[in-house]
C-alpha cells in the first residue's frame, strides 16, 4: 500500500473535480474583490491592507517615466533617481520603501507607453495585459477546465503577480511557448522561446545548463540565439553603461539575498538560500546547508539529464523547472507561477497518478499559508514542498523504466499498464 492510499484512509479521499472547481471560483472571486478594493482605495490615494496601489508595479512605471523624461537608460538603475520618481508617482508609498529596478533595460522601454498615463490608469491597463498574457499561456498548456481554473486561481498569481503588479507573466509566457514548441518537436523555436525570459538571467541559467548536459543541441542553439538577441536588445535600449549598471544591480540583489539583509523580506522568497537563512540565520552553517542542498539537487538533476532518453525529456524538463525555483540564488514568490507550467508538462505522463494529485493539492493549499507561517515560525513551508515535488517528478522516468522492464520480464503481464 503506497503513501497516498494510506493517507486517503486516514483523512478521506482527495479533493475531486467539484471541490477543485469550488475552491478555484472562490479564490478568483476573492481576488476580484480584493483587486476592486485596492483600486477603490488607490484611486483615493490610500493604501489597502497596508499596501499602496500596485505595490511592485511602481518600479516599472517609474523606469518608463525616467526614459520618457529624456534621461539615459542608466538612470533607471540609479537608486536615488528611481526611488524619487516612485514616491512622486505613488505618494501613498511608505517613505522608507524603495524598489530597485533589476531587469534588462528593454523591459523599461516596454513600459514607456504606460508611463505616459497617470499611475492609476497605467496600473489598470497593466492588470488587463497581465491577465490576458497569463490566461493565453494557460490556454496553451491546459485542455481541461479544472486544471485551467486551478492555475488561474493560484494565490501566487492572483495576489502576488497580478494584484502585486509584477512582470512574472512575461517569464511564464516564455516557459509556456517553450513547452508548446518542445512538445511539437520545434526544438530551435523552443530554445528561442525560453530566451524570452533572459531579462532575468537566473530564470533560464539552470534549464539551459541541463539542456546542454542532456545534449539537446537544437534547443540549446535556439536558446543561445535568443539570448544573443536579448543582449542586442539590451544594448540597443540602454547602451553599454546601462547594461553595466544592470549587471551591477543584479549582483547587488544576489549579495543582499545571501546576506540576510533587513531590506530583503525572506518570507517572500522560496529558494533554499532564503529557507536556511530564516531557519538558522546568516552564518557559516546556513551557507553550508545551502551549498550542500543545492549541490545535491543539481548533481542529481544533471545525472538524470546525462542518462536521459528522448521519451523522458518532457518529465525531466518539468522537474528542472521545479528544482530551478529552489536551487536558484533568490526566487520571490511571484516567480513560482512557473510551477503551473511544470505541472502541465508533467501531467502528460502522470495523468491519473494519485501521488501527483496529492502534490498539486499540497502546493496549491500551501501557497495560501506559506508567508504567514514563515513570518510567525520562521520556516518557509513552500520550499520543502517545491523540493519534494521536483525530486518526485525527477524519479518518474526511472520508475517508469522499472515498470517497462518488469513487463518485459513477465510474459504474463498486461501489455498496457
Amino acid at each position: 500500500m503506497d503513501f497516498t492510499t494510506r493517507l486517503e484512509r486516514l483523512i478521506g479521499p482527495l479533493p475531486g473535480l467539484k471541490e477543485a472547481r469550488a475552491i478555484s471560483i472562490f479564490t478568483l472571486a476573492a481576488g476580484a474583490v480584493m483587486c476592486a478594493l485596492s483600486l477603490y482605495y488607490g484611486y483615493r490615494g490610500q493604501t489597502f491592507m497596508g499596501r499602496p496601489l500596485g505595490s511592485d508595479f511602481v518600479q516599472f512605471y517609474a523606469a518608463g517615466k525616467i526614459l520618457n523624461s529624456g534621461h539615459g537608460a542608466s538612470w533607471i538603475y540609479h537608486i536615488e533617481t528611481i526611488v524619487s520618481v516612485e514616491h512622486e508617482s505613488l505618494p501613498a508609498m511608505d517613505q522608507s520603501q524603495m524598489l530597485l529596478f533589476g531587469y534588462a533595460p528593454y523591459i523599461a522601454t516596454l513600459f514607456r507607453p504606460l508611463a505616459l498615463l497617470p499611475y492609476f490608469w497605467a496600473y489598470c491597463v497593466w492588470l488587463a495585459i497581465s491577465l490576458a498574457l497569463y490566461t493565453a499561456s494557460l490556454a496553451m498548456l491546459f485542455r481541461g477546465s479544472i486544471p485551467f481554473l486551478l492555475a488561474l486561481s493560484s494565490p501566487m498569481f492572483v495576489f502576488e503577480t497580478w494584484i502585486g503588479g509584477q512582470i512574472s507573466v512575461i517569464a511564464f509566457v516564455a516557459v509556456a511557448l517553450f513547452i508548446a514548441n518542445f512538445r511539437r518537436g520545434r526544438f530551435f523555436l523552443a530554445g528561442l522561446s525560453l530566451a524570452i525570459a533572459a531579462y532575468k538571467p537566473s530564470l533560464i541559467a539552470i534549464p539551459v545548463l541541463m539542456l546542454i548536459i542532456g545534449r539537446c543541441w537544437r534547443v540549446v542553439a535556439g536558446a543561445a540565439a535568443g539570448t544573443a538577441a536579448s543582449a542586442a536588445l539590451a544594448l540597443m535600449a540602454g547602451g553599454v553603461e546601462a547594461c553595466r549598471q544592470w549587471f551591477s544591480t543584479v549582483h547587488m540583489f544576489a549579495q543582499l539575498a545571501t546576506a540576510a539583509d533587513v531590506s530583503i523580506r525572506h518570507i517572500k522568497y522560496v529558494d533554499l538560500n532564503s529557507f536556511f537563512l530564516m531557519l538558522f540565520g546568516a552564518n557559516v552553517f546556513s551557507r553550508a546547508c545551502t551549498f550542500a542542498a543545492v549541490g545535491i539537487l543539481l548533481a542529481w538533476l544533471a545525472r538524470a539529464w546525462w542518462k536521459s532518453r528522448a521519451e523522458d525529456r518532457e518529465t525531466l524538463i518539468a522537474a528542472t523547472l521545479v528544482i530551478m525555483l529552489a536551487a536558484n540564488v533568490y526566487v520571490p514568490v511571484y516567480d513560482t507561477i512557473i510551477l503551473a507550467a511544470a505541472a502541465a508538462l508533467a501531467a502528460h505522463s502522470l495523468r491519473g497518478n494519485k501521488s501527483f494529485q496529492l502534490w498539486i493539492v499540497s502546493l496549491y493549499l500551501a501557497a495560501f499559508l506559506t508567508q504567514s507561517f514563515a513570518e510567525f515560525a520562521r520556516v518557509q513551508i513552500f520550499t520543502p514542498l517545491v523540493v519534494g515535488f521536483g525530486v518526485w517528478v525527477l524519479q518518474q522516468p526511472r520508475m517508469n523504466a522499472d515498470k517497462r522492464e518488469s513487463v518485459c520480464a513477465d510474459p504474463g503481464a498486461p501489455l498496457f499498464l
